[in-house]
């Protein structure tokens, strides 16, 4: 994807000093500073921003930090996601353990929730995005108190501002549609 990337951008004239993609992972605990991501080019951003992806890291204050060591004094980390929704286990957002495993639909393979417009409850059809997608999803929304807490470790609550989008987004068609209520944040870094 990264070379598709890449390909993208030089066959638009644009040059790899104004976009570039490189391959890290910065949400790695025990690699703090990974060799793909240590060159100088890689720090002093004004700006790291994020949209939709916070709900998919495991330890999302971690990403937070990490960002927030990529960031010149006083560059701002934003992130665009979820305000807290249910996860089709009838919670509403809030942390959670289950007996059986698994916690937040992820890596149990199955759907207790009924999808809009299909009459069923049980196991997923084949075409069900909603239970393909489930899986890669590690929180459930966050709340004004859990980001602003989240910034504050992270060394970005400098300014922190915490504003709920219009009126959010849709996924879907007639079929499994989803709506989700959608927050920016953004902070400073100190």
């Amino acid at each position: 994807m990264v070379n598709e990337y890449n390909t993208s951008a030089r066959n638009q004239g644009i040059p790899e000093n104004e976009m570039f993609a490189t391959l890290g992972n910065l949400l790695d605990a025990s690699s703090p500073l990974p060799e793909s991501l240590s060159g100088p080019e890689f720090f002093n951003f004004d700006i790291a921003a994020v949209g939709l992806g916070f709900q998919h890291f495991y330890d999302p204050a971690l990403a937070a930090k990490r960002l927030s060591e990529r960031l010149k004094k006083g560059g701002v980390l934003m992130i665009v996601d979820f305000l807290p929704h249910g996860d089709g286990h009838g919670h509403d957002g809030h942390k959670h353990e289950h007996g059986h495993g698994h916690g937040h639909g992820n890596g149990h393979g199955h759907c207790h929730e009924k999808v809009e417009g299909d009459g069923k409850e049980g196991e997923p059809t084949e075409g069900d995005w909603k239970a393909k997608a489930r899986p890669t999803i590690a929180h459930m929304g966050f709340s004004e108190e859990e980001v602003k807490s989240m910034f504050e470790g992270a060394g970005v609550g400098g300014g922190f501002e915490y504003v709920s989008l219009g009126k959010g987004v849709v996924f879907g068609g007639e079929v499994g549609r989803v709506e989700r209520s959608v927050f920016m944040a953004r902070g400073s870094k100190l």
